[in-house]
């Protein structure tokens, strides 16, 4: 099942501004799940009968493999193609779990609002997608994550990028700083939280400096 979001109408191909998601996709394809993704699995279960929501999935390397452990899975991603990704490679039956929407983070309550058979989830995955929220997005974007989390004890598994990151001066971009990251996590059980800062390259090869806190943090419930 696919639908598209209201806010999307008008929006450019590339909602984040400046990058080819495409030439990204081909680049990641075919690459296993986020290891933060991974860990989230092993606390929070077997995954037949219960939900788990994607944020930004992507080309869906995440995606199937919560499909994989038998969740039911919610995908939110802006890109015109989202639909046609994430359909690759599925089983009719894992096919059947997924909820496909062309939405971006900042709209996710109202995509629940529509898809109330997601409520609660297991499991809130984001892996590297919320830095390319727009900074004036961020804010409705992680309430609507925590939003989702409140309540049912769910995990959140993802990436933010810290201010040393070369992107930071991209305004496009969301950073963080390391006590407005402790802020976003407050009230949260942290289950890992980890600085990664290093010289490398992007998935296609050009240079950068990486800041980037990986995340994985239990809700408590209510």
């Amino acid at each position: 099942m696919t639908t598209e979001h209201p806010s999307m109408a008008g929006r450019a191909v590339d909602p984040w501004g400046d990058r080819d998601w495409s030439t990204y996709y081909a680049a990641v394809g075919g690459k296993p799940a986020r290891d933060t993704l991974l860990t989230a699995l092993a606390a929070a279960g077997p995954g037949e009968g219960r939900s788990a929501i994607d944020v930004g999935a992507g080309e869906g390397r995440d995606t199937r493999e919560l499909l994989a452990r038998g969740f039911r899975v919610l995908a939110l991603d802006p890109h015109p193609a989202a639909q046609e990704l994430l359909a690759r490679g599925l089983t009719t039956e894992q096919a059947g779990r997924l909820v496909v929407v062309r939405a971006g983070a900042e709209d996710l309550a109202s995509v629940l609002a529509e898809h109330p058979e997601f409520a609660a989830p297991v499991i809130v995955n984001a892996s590297f997608s919320l830095p390319f929220v727009r900074p004036e997005r961020f804010a409705s974007a992680w309430r609507g994550i925590r939003g989702a989390l409140a309540g049912g004890g769910g995990i959140f598994s993802g990436q933010l990028f810290g201010h040393l990151d070369t992107w930071a001066s991209n305004p496009t971009r969301t950073h963080h700083r390391p006590e407005q990251v402790d802020e976003l996590l407050r009230g949260l059980s942290t289950i890992q939280l980890t600085v990664d800062e290093k010289d490398g390259h992007d998935a296609e090869g050009t240079p950068k400096h990486w800041h980037v806190y990986h995340v994985v943090a239990r809700a408590e419930r209510e």
